[in-house]
């Protein structure tokens, strides 16, 4: 019987329970649904343009189930609604304010736009060095360090550190020390060094044409013109020796080097100096 049953506004109870079926139904679509066009564009464009659909997808399929559930189940009762975002707001306060936290910091990254898929970055606060950014979510940043092992980390941690984005910043200055006798030839240490660092590959300003020309381009970009001088030269890029300490005993050396693959920094150090190292050893210069 109609006395019978339980109405919230103009809907019964059932009709209520329906809806808030649908909402939870309609995520789980949209979840697969993301999922399943990440699957099977990754490999066919590139990761920003595929989450980018992925996403839009993920949107429209909340919006349809929205509509249906509003305009079909609900038949557009205001007040069934509202008790409905309540019922949904106290659930997702109960369950956790982190939830609440992430998904602010999520929309606030995507907006912001810190980081982006495919950058190299390090987050301040973690052991996790130099990492990148496989993918972002609404909730949570998955990244991948160096040695291969997935990370993944709260929006609202993400959002509360400091973030280095090496892709963004185009070029690395690496301090390397090196402690030498305080007796030793400083001129002939130093040619050395500049010497080694100029024949490697990695190390800027004298690499292979193809880095050069990556260079000029990241050069060009308007988010990095303003970082250098305006008449722009490449000397700036030149390998330093400097003097860091020093003591009765040792002088430490501070040599900059400036690199563009960051991924590859301890590779590009370590090269760097085992070369430098035999060249001491050739020439007969002790280390401290």
């Amino acid at each position: 019987m109609a006395g019978d049953k339980i109405f919230i506004g103009n809907v019964t109870l059932e009709a209520f329970l329906l809806f808030l079926f649908t909402l939870l139904l309609t995520l789980l679509v949209s979840n697969v649904s993301y999922a399943v066009i990440r699957g099977l564009l990754d490999d066919k464009l590139s990761r920003r343009n595929s989450k980018l659909i992925a996403r839009a997808t993920q949107y429209a399929v909340i919006g349809l189930g929205l509509y249906a559930g509003i305009h079909h189940v609900l038949g557009e009762d205001l007040t069934a609604l509202a008790a409905s975002l309540g019922i949904i707001g106290i659930a997702v306060a109960f369950s956790s304010q982190q939830i609440i936290q992430n998904l602010i910091a999520g929309v606030l990254i995507a907006i912001q736009r810190p980081i982006q898929l495919e950058d190299w970055i390090e987050i301040g606060g973690t052991s996790e060095g130099v990492c990148k950014v496989k993918d972002i979510t609404l909730s949570t940043t998955i990244l991948r360090n160096i040695n291969g092992k997935i990370v993944y980390l709260p929006n609202s941690l993400l959002l509360s550190s400091r973030i280095i984005n090496y892709t963004k910043s185009g070029f690395v200055e690496i301090p390397i020390p090196l402690t030498i006798p305080s007796g030793s030839d400083m001129g002939k240490i130093k040619k050395i060094v500049l010497e080694v660092a100029d024949k490697n590959s990695w190390i800027l300003p004298n690499v292979p044409l193809e880095e050069k020309t990556i260079m000029t381009q990241l050069l060009e970009l308007p988010r990095l013109k303003g970082l250098f001088e305006h008449d722009f030269d490449v000397k700036m890029f030149e390998p330093k020796v400097l003097i860091s300490d020093f003591s009765d005993s040792t002088i430490t050396l501070s040599i900059r080097i400036w690199i563009r693959e960051v991924n590859k920094k301890d590779e590009i150090v370590s090269e760097f100096l085992d070369s430098v190292l035999k060249r001491l050893k050739e020439e007969k210069l002790e280390m401290a």
